[in-house]
């Protein structure tokens, strides 16, 4: 059943709540068709919370043999992702814009980084790390630090793995794959600041979110960022009208970020390019032009290589304009 739980006003809306809980998280598939736990209006707010992997199943005592059983608790998953949702977004159509601006992001206390063993693991170096491992974190959010093995200390910069729409396609699919609905894209761009422009495929958009990352380098390249549940999360979700985008774009206060999905990394990067120019030549640049400022001014830079579908994203820094 759609929860309708306005708490307070927001700018330009009102703000719900989404605790995470058995009927308002769905572990390992994205499947268009699941009813809405939420629903909103354009410029409405929503603080949530989200589940680690499998449920929040993985905790500090956890060890590899433990996963067997810990998987078979899932047998419909086809991914380890807990996603909370799917929120409708009242009014938004096919061909419009959904547009997230994260506001708050707070992780868990526990993260865990995972190795999955070889042949089935996907990290970057399985063949000279073929056993599986997990390395289990205390997240400090009063310093927003943590250590490695108490040798290195690590800056936590919180986001979700895990932000998209409902896809086009019919059918439940694994959480694992991202695409041109977001999904799985790992883009660790995505902090407190950020904002997410999502094309929309079906009415009300059927917005989730979940795998939350307290850390993450670009490429994630051992298949697993510091993984955590978010114990608070804030979005504010805005309908922009006929935007019509091909693929996610983000944006900070200082860089315009495109993305791109492909099976290798020329394929997502061609995308991640070609989309950039098609942003800049909105902005008011010629399309020549627009390819030049990607070439003198831009990073491609490979958020992931790990999740089957891999991801590229290109970054430019916002630039002033001649008088």
């Amino acid at each position: 059943m759609t929860r309708e739980a306005a708490a307070s006003t927001a700018r330009g809306g009102r703000v719900h709540d989404l605790p995470a809980g058995p009927g308002t998280v769905r572990v390992g598939v994205i499947d268009p068709a699941a009813p809405p736990v939420l629903s909103v209006d354009s410029g409405d707010e929503v603080t949530l919370s989200t589940w680690g992997h499998w449920g929040n199943r993985v905790t500090p005592d956890t060890v590899m043999a433990d996963f067997p059983a810990i998987k078979a608790a899932f047998p419909d998953a086809l991914g380890p992702h807990s996603l909370t949702g799917p929120i409708e977004v009242r009014g938004a159509l096919p061909g419009d814009t959904l547009v997230v601006d994260v506001l708050a992001l707070t992780p868990a206390a526990h993260g865990f980084n995972l190795v999955v063993a070889h042949p089935r693991g996907r990290g970057v170096l399985r063949d000279r790390f073929p056993e599986g491992t997990i390395r289990h974190f205390e997240l400090d959010r009063a310093t927003m630090t943590t250590t490695l093995g108490g040798k290195v200390r690590v800056p936590l910069k919180p986001f979700l793995g895990i932000m998209g729409v409902a896809p086009a396609e019919d059918g439940p699919r694994s959480t694992v794959e991202p695409g041109c609905f977001g999904g799985n894209m790992d883009l660790s761009a995505l902090v407190v600041g950020a904002r997410l422009r999502l094309p929309v495929f079906r009415e009300g958009a059927g917005f989730y979110c979940g795998d939350g990352h307290a850390v993450q380098g670009d490429g994630e390249v051992n298949q697993t960022a510091i993984e955590t549940g978010m114990d608070h999360v804030r979005l504010r979700f805005t309908v922009e009208r006929g935007a019509r985008l091909r693929t996610p774009r983000a944006e900070t206060e200082s860089h315009l970020i495109s993305t791109g999905f492909g099976e290798n990394l020329e394929d997502a990067a061609h995308d991640a390019v070609d989309d950039l120019v098609n942003w800049l030549t909105d902005e008011g640049l010629d399309e020549d032009e627009a390819y030049s400022l990607c070439s003198i001014a831009a990073d491609v830079r490979v958020t992931q290589m790990v999740n089957n579908v891999v991801g590229v994203h290109a970054v430019v820094e916002k630039l002033s304009r001649c008088p």
